[in-house]
């Protein structure tokens, strides 16, 4: 086997020596692409087989405790992987696919700060060995490091200006998840009927039924004002239902803004004696978007305790 630069393992180590950019792309599914550079001291060229890169988010440098970070996704190689040797540089393209979803626990973690990337990387080489009675290729998996970091995790970190840049590439913003916490939990168990109404003004919306659509929204809350004892979701309403939170200003400016929402959702109803609206479909994806926005935020407000 070929001298060369080895861990305590044995094996051959690269080294990432910088994250030379981070892209985004959005043609397709949304994907990352890092930039990476790499360098050994091997006196033996190596010719790169294979490198996959398991990706963790965290808002801290922490390179030797995994616990503290989140798994995002795994990497691929995308570049040719050539053949790195002593006192020379290659560089790789790592892509990674990257649902909305993921991209929304990303900034979750990032919380509008810098953001720390640690990639632990599989690496698998090649090198030519002259022993007699002839050379052959020996494979192996080798250990990928970076810097004075050990434990096999490389850590970078992304600036907030750069990973803002990545973000619109990806097309953050274009599409997002919005998560409303309602099973399993008993004293949120009269969510159930409002969900299922919400569901239904999804379908309704898939199938481009925009009347239907609002309809099925201001039922949402038509249900949660009748089970507090009124017969519309209107302020006195609202007053009621976000009697949990404590602040008499925030609850006072949240209750006139769903009373308003409600009386933009009556414009789906065609009640008797007033004036019928065109509605398309920039006001139906409008209204689910701040309904389920709405309802997730009263069905999170049930944790609350009020202020003693």
């Amino acid at each position: 086997m070929a001298d060369g630069v080895r861990d305590g393992g044995g094996f051959y180590v690269i080294t990432v020596s910088s994250l030379d950019s981070v892209r985004g792309e959005c043609r397709g599914i949304p994907k990352l692409t890092l930039d990476l550079s790499v360098e050994t001291q091997s006196d033996a060229p190596l010719t790169i087989i294979n490198v996959t890169a398991v990706i963790r988010v965290t808002q801290q440098l922490i390179p030797g405790d995994m616990t503290e970070s989140y798994f995002i996704g795994t990497g691929f190689l995308e570049s040719g992987g050539g053949q790195l040797s002593r006192g020379s540089k290659g560089f790789w393209k790592i892509g990674c696919p990257l649902t909305p979803y993921q991209l929304q626990k990303i900034e979750e973690v990032r919380k509008g700060k810098d953001l720390f990337l640690n990639l632990q990387f599989s690496c698998t080489v090649t090198w030519r060995v002259n022993a007699p009675p002839a050379p052959i290729t020996e494979v192996a998996s080798v250990a990928v490091g970076v810097g004075s970091f050990s434990g096999g995790y490389c850590p970078f970190e992304v600036p907030q200006s750069k990973w803002v840049k990545a973000l619109g590439e990806l097309g953050y913003g274009e599409y997002f998840l919005m998560e409303i916490p309602l099973k399993g939990v008993p004293h949120r168990r009269g969510m159930q009927k409002p969900v299922e109404h919400l569901k239904a003004a999804w379908e309704h919306f898939e199938q481009g039924n925009d009347d239907e659509t609002l309809g099925r929204c201001y039922k949402v809350f038509e249900y949660l004002a009748k089970k507090n004892k009124f017969a519309h979701p209107d302020q006195n309403a609202f007053e009621k239902i976000l009697g949990t939170i404590p602040e008499e200003g925030k609850r006072k400016r949240l209750k006139m803004l769903m009373h308003d929402l409600c009386q933009f959702l009556t414009l789906g109803r065609h009640e008797p004696g007033t004036e019928t609206v065109l509605l398309d479909e920039r006001e139906s994806e409008y209204a689910l978007i701040l309904s389920q926005a709405t309802l997730s935020y009263l069905a999170k407000s049930m944790r609350e305790t009020p202020a003693k």
